[in-house]
């Protein structure tokens, strides 16, 4: 396990330079969780390594939900480009099953069929904090705020110094923020932020508007109403090798 947070660590120090990250949930019925989990972490992880290896991706992360609903999304497949191109044309990067690990696509996965997938969602990232040290838990942020360019200058002038001074006595480790490409409309998000956690009750201490969030002066912000804020467990991740 601290090979894993080490091995987050690092590679979420390659987030600025892959400029484009595509998240897609899924819902993973729970008679179907195990299977799930096999392939993707036994599977799934080494064709993305490979797809790394070859520079078609730049980092593969499983995010598990820490409460999701019923019938909800319980998982987030997180993928990484360099750039638009590569995202575009370099995105079907799991077809490469059999090179990778001797297995067919359609074979490998012809067990998802109970999964719910949702559609992808591609983001370019704007801002970062690097990561501190080792963290477990992250906080995905999302806004369909129409005032993307003015929170992002804010985040610039405030939170980001405000969360460098103070992060690290509250469990945070690294935060980030990234505006929407596609889908865009309006019943969806337009940006997102997230904030990297050690602890589980660091997570519940921010969302709850104490520790790093204590202090902010909130007057100087332009008030931002989050449409959603799941609270994520790595389960998987793989990139660059160092």
């Amino acid at each position: 396990m601290k090979k894993l947070f080490f091995t987050l660590t690092i590679l979420f120090s390659f987030v600025l330079s892959a400029q484009i990250v595509v998240f897609q949930p899924v819902h993973v019925p729970a008679d179907k969780i195990n299977q799930f989990l096999n392939i993707e972490l036994n599977y799934s992880k080494k064709i993305a390594q490979d797809a790394v290896n070859t520079g078609e991706l730049e980092y593969w992360i499983l995010l598990e939900s820490t409460n999701p609903a019923p019938d909800g999304f319980n998982y987030i497949w997180v993928n990484a480009y360099k750039d638009i191109a590569t995202a575009v044309n370099k995105g079907s990067w799991w077809n490469n099953s059999k090179k990778a690990v001797g297995v067919e696509t359609p074979i490998l996965y012809s067990s998802f069929a109970g999964l719910k997938p949702d559609r992808r969602y591609y983001y370019k990232m704007e801002q970062e904090i690097q990561p501190r040290g080792d963290f477990e838990y992250v906080i995905l942020n999302f806004t369909n705020t129409t005032e993307v360019q003015k929170h992002l200058e804010e985040m610039d002038q405030y939170v980001i110094p405000h969360f460098k001074k103070t992060m690290s006595k509250h469990g945070m480790m690294a935060w980030g923020s990234a505006s929407k490409i596609t889908p865009q409309g309006d019943d969806v998000a337009t940006m997102m932020t997230y904030d990297s956690y050690d602890t589980l009750e660091h997570v519940m201490e921010h969302l709850s508007g104490e520790g790093v969030i204590g202090g902010l002066d909130f007057d100087r912000l332009t008030p931002i109403q989050w449409s959603m804020r799941p609270v994520m467990r790595i389960k998987g991740v793989t990139g660059p090798k160092q």
